[in-house]
């Protein structure tokens, strides 16, 4: 378990003790934070690689993000990433988006130099490129069913878009969280591409019809009631991006394949640790201290 990280007026605080940072550090930004395995692969990367820096879980609230700029607080912090639910937050606090961030108005990576932060998204590409290697009936779904709409399912309908899926969905509970999906996507003149519906209970998919469903949605929340009740004659497979405690324990539909976040979460972090630290990625050594917890 690594110190956690808390900040407030006052300054930083390690472990509920007042912390003065004397050497540069990373860290990943949540609410809540402490089920993120991140801390576990970073640091694996940065001591393979020798940096002589950490990275830390930062329990941060939205209301606190704007301390994060002060320079008294903010000049060891050399890169961190984003997680629930400050993805949307971060991303209107960087004073710079590469365009993948700014296409998905959500970050994920950020690094700072001078003062300035400089924005990322790293989640849209790890998702393609995990969904490719899993997927194995046929080049593409025939549907792809996205379970959410905040900043995790706007990289996953990014992804899907890119690959090249012939029908996609998307799934929300509340109509706010819908209504600020379609203004994205009309921003993006991706509209006609994405159909926007209520999340409810699935009816049973065509017999001849593949379906991949990408869950997006908060921790702790279940998802199994809002697939079919069972697969149909082709794959159905429920990639569920989140993980550890954050899953809840619950048994896919009869028929149905699934997996969890790690993979995502690996190759996510690896294009991270690119951007700030530059190659080779040591993926070994962050894939055995995801797997090891």
């Amino acid at each position: 378990m690594f110190d956690l990280l808390e900040i407030d007026e006052s300054g930083w605080r390690r472990d509920g003790e007042a912390w003065t940072p004397t050497r540069p550090f990373y860290a990943v930004l949540g609410d809540p934070i402490r089920h993120s395995l991140s801390p576990a692969m970073h640091n694996a990367a940065l001591l393979e690689r020798e940096f002589d820096a950490e990275y830390l879980p930062l329990q941060i609230t939205a209301e606190q993000l704007p301390l994060l700029k002060e320079a008294r607080l903010g000049e060891y912090l050399v890169g961190f990433n984003v997680t629930a639910p400050h993805k949307e937050a971060v991303a209107a606090l960087c004073d710079g988006r590469t365009d993948q961030a700014r296409d998905l108005g959500a970050v994920n990576t950020v690094k700072q130099e001078d003062g300035k932060w400089l924005g990322h998204n790293t989640d849209s590409g790890g998702i393609m490129t995990v969904v490719a290697q899993v997927w194995r009936d046929g080049e593409r779904p025939d549907r792809v069913v996205v379970l959410g709409a905040g900043g995790s399912a706007r990289a996953a309908i990014d992804a899907m878009l890119r690959w090249g899926v012939p029908r996609l969905e998307v799934r929300n509970r509340s109509e706010a969280g819908r209504r600020r999906l379609q203004e994205w996507l009309v921003a993006a003149d991706r509209a006609d591409q994405v159909v926007i519906g209520e999340l409810t209970r699935d009816a049973d998919p065509a017999a001849a019809e593949s379906t991949l469903w990408l869950c997006c949605l908060a921790g702790g929340v279940p998802c199994v009631p809002f697939l079919p009740v069972a697969a149909g004659e082709r794959q159905s497979l429920l990639m569920d991006l989140r993980y550890g405690d954050q899953r809840p324990a619950e048994n896919v539909p009869l028929g149905f394949e699934g997996t969890d976040g790690l993979p995502v979460l690996l190759v996510q972090g690896g294009l991270s640790f690119a951007w700030w630290c530059g190659p080779p990625v040591p993926w070994a050594v962050m894939r055995d201290a995801l797997l090891e917890g």
